[in-house]
């Protein structure tokens, strides 16, 4: 009768090995997705004080978009093959939508990246003066402009865009490209560009949640006035970009109407 190998038999060797198949899986890449968005939005909150204290609003707003811009650019090439380099709920819920990635590990994203919201903001709060952080609101998002539902369309409209570049860049085997951070860097300051008379251009709600929290609790001010605005309209724009890719632009299993079967 033969023996057993040691690896068939070993239940502690077993159990490692699935622990170590959960951290490669789901630890390691919910862990990239937390301390990308803490880096992001600790920059684009700092980035935000040129924005209230030049005179130029070409600049102001040129100068937040880049930063928001390069920002994205970098980390995606630094965690895109560990994550998918997402840093953004409304990015993981079009990606999961798409059928990029699985349902409970968008979850854990989601809630890896709102905290990593909160962790940027907080440091972004550690580094500045008391007297910086009040005049720039703490970085967080206000709609002051116009009202909600002009609001809610602008976000819309921008996550559109910027969902919809991710998906056919990064998820699309038939669009995939090397560029794809430079791609979604371009995405993302094209949409701030665009939104940043109008609600900032979030496209974003861990980025805006983030600095909102730290502002309340840090403060007497409060950035929760309108703040739905910046949860409804990346959410509802993230779902209508996934639904555009799987009607329009999927190939194979993942398009919705007319695909061929294999």
């Amino acid at each position: 009768m033969e023996k057993a190998t040691s690896n068939d038999c070993d239940p502690l060797l077993e159990k490692k090995t699935e622990l170590s198949r959960y951290f490669n899986s789901v630890i390691r890449p919910c862990f990239a997705e937390f301390l990308g968005v803490c880096l992001f939005v600790f920059i684009g909150c700092m980035s935000t004080q040129d924005a209230l204290t030049v005179q130029s609003q070409v600049s102001s707003a040129a100068a937040v978009a880049l930063a928001h811009g390069l920002t994205s650019t970098v980390l995606i090439m630094g965690f895109g093959k560990i994550s998918g380099g997402h840093f953004n709920p409304a990015i993981t819920v079009g990606v999961a939508l798409a059928g990029g990635i699985s349902p409970l590990l968008a979850l854990g994203y989601v809630i890896a990246q709102i905290l990593g919201g909160i962790c940027g903001a907080g440091l972004c709060r550690a580094v500045l003066l008391d007297n910086v952080y009040q005049i720039i609101y703490g970085g967080a998002h206000f709609l002051t402009k116009v009202d909600p539902g002009r609001g809610i369309l602008c976000e819309t409209l921008i996550t559109v865009i910027l969902v919809l570049t991710v998906i056919l860049v990064s998820v699309e085997e038939s669009t995939k490209t090397k560029f794809a951070p430079l791609a979604i860097g371009f995405a993302v300051s094209v949409g701030i560009l665009a939104a940043f008379n109008t609600t900032g251009g979030s496209m974003n709600p861990a980025r805006s949640f983030g600095p909102a929290v730290l502002l309340s609790v840090s403060s007497s001010l409060s950035a929760f006035r309108l703040h739905y605005v910046y949860w409804v309209g990346p959410l509802i724009g993230s779902p209508l970009a996934a639904f555009f890719y799987r009607v329009f632009f999927a190939t194979g299993s993942k398009r919705l109407l007319f695909h061929k079967k294999s």
